[in-house]
């Protein structure tokens, strides 16, 4: 029966002793490895360029080109620098040795060496680096995967506006010629229905910018903005949908951002939304507006069952699960608050979330200020 012959992987010896690469070829290639021995750096150098190994095995003390300055030329190639070296070396003085790691050496086997302990670091060593290269091709392609998933929600959400805009313009419409002939009821499904379709509209339109945001290619209108006035009128419309449950303001001067309003309004939008769902009926959120320096510092404060601290990252990135305390159930925490890190984040502020002093949480982000 016709076998294969074992390849473990490609090794390439540097030494210029022809005893040591006779033994070294000899004892490696019956293990199974494809061995290119050279004897000098810059002969190694041009063979990795024609083959890149799994592994150098590199004696240091070399005429003309020393192991040294081999290892660094191979860490400065941009296909060469991820190849494990594993140093040969006779030298045995402390900093010699730490100058091989500093200059990217994995390891080192001293001389004389011992074939079994070349074996045993040579296998570790082309085992981690397939390992890391499988790593990094699985999150490739991950990454690409996760590209066209976003091009198709893309278009998919794309397409969505249109019928969505046609669904709220009637409900508007019907509201509207009907205010005063329906029945109470009838009218709060109306008006529940009309909300549902704008919570969709504010998704999709969160959606396809994170997008934008992600790909940089989001334009921001940056102006002086009264981020009081703006968090005011968010408040207003919030308190208007779900009046079991006040937001107030708490500055009373204005307190001028540079900004982009349309952006940061809907960043409101999501910190009030989240912060009144996660609060009791019949309390209150509330928000705040400190200018310190160039900074200015808004806070969301409010008193629902807060966030875990190992949660407090997770909240912010795309569909993060997040499980509270109240429950121990894990929910969706959608885009929003993703969209709210990437546009304060685009603004080049920075967001976050601590606990409040009597319970619950404060969102808050940063902005740089500007004069009024």
């Amino acid at each position: 029966m016709n076998t294969q012959p074992q390849n473990n992987g490609s090794i390439l010896i540097v030494d210029d002793t022809a005893e040591n690469l006779r033994l070294l070829t000899n004892m490696l290639g019956e293990k199974g490895y494809e061995v290119r021995p050279v004897t000098s750096g810059r002969q190694a150098l041009q063979a990795a360029e024609r083959s890149a190994p799994d592994l150098v095995l590199l004696d240091i003390n070399m005429p003309e080109m020393d192991g040294y300055e081999v290892c660094r030329l191979l860490k400065e190639h941009a296909t060469l620098r991820d190849i494990p070296v594993i140093f040969l070396t006779a030298l045995t003085d402390t900093a010699d040795k730490l100058k091989a790691f500093s200059i990217g050496g994995v390891d080192y086997v001293s001389k004389p060496f011992q074939i079994d302990e070349v074996l045993a670091r040579a296998k570790a060593h082309i085992a981690l680096r397939r390992a890391q290269k499988e790593l990094a091709e699985n999150y490739e392609r991950l990454r690409e995967l996760e590209k066209v998933r976003d091009h198709l929600v893309h278009l998919i959400v794309h397409d969505m506006r249109s019928p969505l805009a046609i669904i709220m313009g009637n409900l508007d419409l019907m509201q509207m010629l009907e205010e005063g002939k329906l029945s109470t009821e009838a009218a709060e499904r109306l008006g529940s229905a009309a909300q549902g379709v704008r919570n969709l509209t504010n998704m999709t339109n969160d959606l396809l910018d994170v997008s934008k945001m992600e790909e940089g290619k989001l334009t921001l209108k940056l102006a002086p903005c009264d981020v009081v006035a703006l968090a005011r009128e968010v408040a207003k419309e919030i308190s208007t949908l779900d009046p079991t449950r006040t937001v107030t303001v708490d500055q009373a001067d204005a307190v001028m951002a540079s900004c982009d309003a349309g952006i940061i309004r809907r960043v409101f939008q999501n910190l009030l939304s989240n912060a009144v769902k996660h609060t009791p009926a019949g309390t209150a959120v509330r928000v705040t507006a400190v200018a310190a320096g160039n900074t200015v510092r808004i806070c969301v404060i409010d008193s629902g069952p807060g966030v875990p601290i190992e949660a407090r990252q997770k909240i912010f990135e795309k569909f993060g699960a997040v499980e509270t305390r109240a429950d121990q159930k894990y929910h969706s925490v959608g885009l929003g608050l993703a969209f709210c890190k990437l546009a304060v984040e685009a603004h080049g502020g920075r967001i976050g979330v601590d606990s409040g002093e009597k319970g619950g949480s404060v969102f808050w982000f940063e902005l740089t200020g500007a004069a009024k």
